[in-house]
């Protein structure tokens, strides 16, 4: 029996590491999966030694919080590694914690297949050389960021992107809706606590702003699987149009708009060909050090894949509830633009390979912790 240590730091990295996982285990069923995540991998087959909303921090002042805990889970962690019984480590994205443990893992003889590669073309580019050797193969998801590992000399492969099979798309750019017809409007304020304590405000403002604008309008907001209900308040005046759910993605087809925090779900929204306004807040401190750090000009992925601005972004001071509705009314009362906007996003889907990535995945990591060559699992995929 094969045992995987897999490792994720966030919603979006665990949801990609389940479907690998599911994947993983269609090919092996007898493979074990040890993991820092959640419910998603545990429903997926995988032992959960590490309960990842306990780590679940972003931003530079907020993980300098919560190091003490965060160094507690390392020590774990290598007390794992090195124990001999892991046959293959799996870091999902979350390069802050697991670049650190991949390079531990080398260390002991611990094969790395690294899934998610760490943003490295918008920042902290100087990673890269230090990834070298502890790394046995990258498996991206964007295409290209091949070149640059391979650049580096870190054996990598572009296995597409896991939205692809998993987000519906409408088969021709979507219409902007008629002001008194009914239609959503799906609000994603974050998967972490802090990215909802902050941005849920100002949507909640927008959502009110636009229901005098466009009353038909319903708005979905969509709360990630670590965000409690509890903690989520939205004004009693407002419930009569302002609807709960976790059905996430799901409500991507049948939307008109998507009022969102940077992240994975930009990339979900633009896959779907739903125009969205991007929003982003985070600490004083947090914004100070990135505008330093980060080299490109957008935050939003549909605007990184097109090198240009092709949904509206709103940061830091600009994300306010008025900024965000009027930017949505810019989008929803201008056919011509709504029009070319979802014409332009699904254009993205074709930059993203094809369909199966989590099987690729998979079908490597059941290799590389069997002791195959890297090379020799390769040549299935690039042939």
């Amino acid at each position: 029996m094969r045992t995987i240590l897999v490792t994720c730091g966030e919603t979006s990295g665990e949801h990609h590491a389940a479907r690998v996982v599911s994947e993983l285990r269609a090919i092996d069923p007898s493979c074990r999966v040890i993991a820092l995540g959640g419910e998603e991998l545990e429903r997926a087959g995988a032992e959960i030694a590490f309960p990842m909303d306990r780590y679940a921090f972003m931003g530079f002042a907020e993980v300098l919080a919560g190091l003490p805990r965060i160094l507690a889970l390392e020590r774990r962690i290598h007390s794992l590694l090195r124990s001999g019984s892991i046959d293959l480590f799996m870091p999902v994205d979350y390069p802050g914690l697991n670049l650190r443990l991949a390079r531990y893992a080398h260390r002991h003889g611990v094969p790395v297949l690294y899934f998610i590669s760490p943003q490295v073309w918008a920042w902290g580019h100087w990673r890269v050389a230090r990834m070298r050797g502890s790394i046995d193969l990258m498996a991206l998801i964007l295409p290209f960021e091949e070149v640059i590992y391979r650049r580096a000399g870190i054996p990598a492969v572009f296995v597409g992107h896991p939205m692809l099979g998993e987000v519906a798309a409408s088969p021709v750019p979507k219409e902007a809706p008629a002001a008194d017809e009914p239609f959503s409007i799906v609000l994603f304020p974050g998967s972490r606590v802090q990215e909802v304590r902050r941005l849920l405000p100002p949507l909640l403002g927008a959502a009110k702003r636009l229901h005098g604008r466009f009353p038909r309008a319903v708005f979905k907001l969509g709360l990630a699987p670590l965000i409690d209900e509890r903690d989520v308040q939205v004004p009693p005046a407002m419930r009569a149009y302002v609807e709960i759910t976790r059905n996430g993605v799901g409500e991507l087809p049948g939307a008109a708009l998507v009022l969102a925090v940077s992240g994975t779900v930009t990339l979900q929204s633009a896959i779907s060909g739903t125009p969205t306004v991007v929003c982003y807040r985070t600490s004083a401190f947090t914004f100070f050090v990135g505008r330093m750090l980060v080299k490109i000009p957008w935050i939003a992925m549909p605007n990184v894949l097109a090198g240009r601005a092709v949904v509206p972004e709103l940061v830091q001071g600009a994300a306010t509830a008025e900024r965000i509705a009027g930017e949505s009314t810019g989008l929803l009362g201008d056919g011509e633009r709504y029009r070319r906007v979802s014409a332009e996003l699904l254009a993205l889907r074709e930059a993203l390979g094809e369909p199966g990535g989590a099987a690729r995945v998979a079908g490597l990591a059941a290799g590389m912790a069997g002791g195959k060559p890297v090379r020799a699992l390769l040549d299935p995929i690039e042939g």
